[in-house]
């Protein structure tokens, strides 16, 4: 499935989704609500060339803080 327009953005949205995550799309981003529960907003076509980096950073911090609680 599509997900994002970048190809290795794209492969980790679908790794989380195959792992529990629901997708949600809209016209410019998407949310990624997560299985043990918190939020993921990214772009659906990022501009910016670290955007794989931040998602990736983001998703690493709240798998944490699921790990905590």
């Amino acid at each position: 499935m599509y997900y994002s327009k970048d190809k290795t953005l794209n492969e980790v949205i679908a790794n989380e989704v195959n792992l529990g995550a629901r997708y949600v799309h809209g016209k410019k981003h998407a949310k990624l609500f997560l299985a043990g529960g918190g939020l993921l907003v990214f772009s659906r076509t990022p501009s910016d060339h670290r955007a794989y980096r931040n998602v990736k950073a983001e998703l690493a911090r709240l798998h944490r803080q699921q790990v905590q609680e």
